[in-house]
């Protein structure tokens, strides 16, 4: 009986020694899941906290939270909080979450600048949409819809000049051949006729018939410079004479090439609709006269071989001979409405006056604009590869419309079709936190002053992005009132008969209508100055004017200065809550920028008035807006140490490894 419950007991020891162990095993590996849960708690705890320590002066600033990345690396701030978090567990009546940091490492850093600056997108997106609606941004779309309605007019501007250019190519070498067959010109209503040109020898009658010439006062001025010479041989001086001839020779191959050029553009405009038909058959029927000049050019080169020799009485006869078929009668040239010429052309005016710049015209007060400057202008976009390329010069096409009569008005601003809301809450925080010309937002000291204007232009210095958007709101407005002029026929009229005085010839119409359009263009352009001074001087000035608001006078192109443009400036009404002021252009202007570009030329103030301000050693780019870390825990065992579970075990666990990873951000 005595052997008997002996085997009772030891077989209720054992049972009870894996009953025990079971326990201590689920027990042990449940508390093994919640330390991995207090783990991956504790680090994102630390993470957190790490973030809380976000620079201040960038926050209250520009109300963006970013983590610098200086001082103490993040793993060792992590692990104080860390440290701290577990070493608490210690003081509770159950040790079962007390640990050990093994190792904490961030393995990846998002700075403010990756990914095209969308960090710092996000942050402003979350920023402004508490303070911005659907409402504003399409408001806005509707106000930017008007303006974005003179690309396609600008388009149809230099379509316009371009089909006028072509049907006065014609004209154009016409007048050159004018030039070196008459040896006449035309210039701010003078004329004039050269010393030498191919007709220079009488060798008939001396009357206007003889050479082609219909028009009396281009008679008088071609008569005294005439070489009777072929007329009366006995007066021949022979040296004199084959140096002239020489000198005609090779006018008559210029000219004999300038006729081929006249043919050549003629055979390409030949068949193409044209409004000039009337005028097309007259250079038609010259050009066919034209042959001429190569009999005229074999009697000048035989004329040089006889004057090679001794000339003598026989000499002589055969230059008298000779000279009969020289030919001045054939070619006759459209003089048509030259007794009407007179006038300056205002191109000259416009030349002129751009030379002393756009802010010298618009600014009531050049002088004391910003002369501030920086020395790398989109640093940031170049550090990230993302720089613009070919920032263009808008004044140029001012300076091409004045001295070379080239017209590009389109491209100024893009298609708004894909504006979203993103990127209006990136203008809008433009708006809010930075400065303009016409804006002072903050008692910071600013690197540059003009900071939305840097914003949309990227030059580096204040008058040069001041500059850029004054240019661009000039072409804007030239646009927009170049069809406001054209719909006053007065002006219309006006601009007409000026353009019929400054080419010198009625006749030559394709060409008088192509002076005419740039009249038209150098008026919208002046009463444009006008505009912008307006606009910097807070005036109300439409988008769309009626013609009966055009300021300048045909007269007032020719005074195109600072102080007569303000002077008109000043004139306008006071803005109202609807005008369309230069804030809003600059708006249209940075909403028509990359919105890369952007982000990044905001980075680059930020960074520099930052520096200026305190905090000389700030680095935006170093600034981090998320991280991944990843950290590695030991927790002791308690229940697999008992002797029984490590029996049963057949090994012995000191402790538990739990491995976490987590991304920590601003959003």
């Amino acid at each position: 009986m005595v052997r008997k419950r002996g085997s009772i007991t030891v077989f209720l020891s054992l049972a009870g020694i894996l009953i025990f162990a079971l326990l201590g095993t689920l027990l042990e590996t449940a508390r093994y899941t919640a330390c991995g849960n207090h783990a991956a708690r504790t680090l994102r705890t630390a993470s957190e906290a790490l973030l809380s320590e976000y620079s201040l002066p960038l926050y209250e600033n520009y109300g963006l939270f970013f983590l610098e990345s200086e001082g103490k690396p993040y793993e060792e701030v992590m692990a104080a909080y860390v440290g701290t978090s577990l070493e608490k567990a210690k003081k509770g009546t159950m040790d079962f979450f007390t640990g050990q940091t093994n190792e904490i490492q961030v393995t990846e850093k998002t700075y403010v600048g990756d990914n095209g600056a969308k960090p710092l997108q996000k942050e402003i997106t979350q920023y402004m949409a508490r303070k911005i609606t659907s409402e504003q941004l399409k408001k806005f779309l509707n106000q930017s819809q008007k303006v974005a309605e003179t690309e396609k007019q600008a388009e149809d501007i230099e379509k316009t000049v371009e089909e006028q250019k072509e049907a006065a190519e014609l004209d154009e070498e016409f007048l050159k051949l004018m030039e070196q067959v008459d040896g006449i010109t035309v210039s701010n209503g003078k004329i004039c006729c050269a010393n030498e040109f191919v007709k220079m020898f009488v060798t008939g009658k001396k009357q206007s018939g003889s050479f082609g010439i219909t028009e009396n006062m281009v008679w008088e001025k071609m008569k005294k410079k005439l070489d009777d010479t072929p007329k009366n041989w006995e007066k021949l001086r022979p040296k004199e004479f084959s140096s002239r001839v020489k000198r005609v020779r090779k006018l008559t191959e210029d000219a004999m090439k300038q006729a081929e050029k006249l043919k050549r553009a003629y055979q390409k405009s030949a068949g193409r609709e044209s409004s000039f038909a009337g005028h097309d058959k007259k250079l038609g029927e010259l050009i066919r006269s034209l042959s001429v000049l190569s009999e005229n050019k074999k009697i000048l080169e035989e004329t040089e071989r006889l004057l090679q020799e001794k000339v003598t009485g026989e000499t002589k006869e055969e230059l008298k001979e000779l000279w009969k078929n020289y030919d001045t009668a054939t070619i006759v040239f459209d003089y048509t409405g030259i007794e009407k010429s007179g006038g300056k052309n205002p191109l000259e005016a416009l030349s002129g006056s751009w030379k002393e710049g756009i802010l010298n015209l618009v600014c009531e007060k050049p002088d004391r604009l910003s002369r501030k400057e920086v020395s790398m202008p989109d640093g940031f976009a170049g550090q990230y590869q993302q720089q613009e390329k070919g920032m263009e010069d808008y004044g140029k096409r001012v300076s091409g419309l004045a001295d070379e009569e080239e017209v590009e008005l389109s491209g100024i601003i893009k298609d708004m079709g894909g504006y979203a809301m993103d990127e209006f809450c990136l203008d809008s925080y433009i708006r809010h936190r930075f400065d303009s010309f016409t804006q002072k937002t903050s008692g910071w000291e600013n690197a540059l002053d003009y900071q939305w204007e840097y914003i949309a232009s990227g030059k580096n210095t204040d008058k040069k992005n001041l500059k850029c958007v004054l240019n661009r709101i000039l072409l804007i407005r030239t646009v927009a009132n170049f069809f406001s002029i054209c719909r006053d026929s007065a002006k219309k009229t006006e601009a007409y008969t000026a353009a019929a005085g400054i080419v010198g010839f009625t006749g030559l119409e394709p060409l008088i209508r192509l002076t005419q359009t740039l009249i038209l263009l150098v008026w919208s352009l002046v009463e444009s100055l006008v505009d912008v001074a307006g606009l910097l001087l807070e005036k109300n000035i439409p988008i769309v004017k009626s013609p009966a608001r055009i300021q300048t006078k045909f007269s007032q192109l020719f005074q195109i200065s600072g102080r007569e443009i303000i002077k008109r400036a000043k004139k306008l009404k006071a803005a109202g809550e609807q005008s369309f002021g230069y804030k809003d252009y600059l708006f249209l202007f940075l909403a028509a920028t990359k919105q890369g570009t952007r982000l990044y030329r905001i980075m680059d103030i930020i960074q520099w008035d930052m520096r200026k301000n305190g905090h000389p050693r700030f680095q935006l780019g170093r600034c981090v807006f998320s991280f991944r870390v990843k950290g590695t825990f030991s927790f002791p065992s308690r229940f697999f140490r008992m002797a029984p579970v490590e029996k049963l075990l057949g090994r012995k666990l000191y402790a538990h490894s739990v491995s976490c990873e987590i991304t920590a951000g601003y959003l």
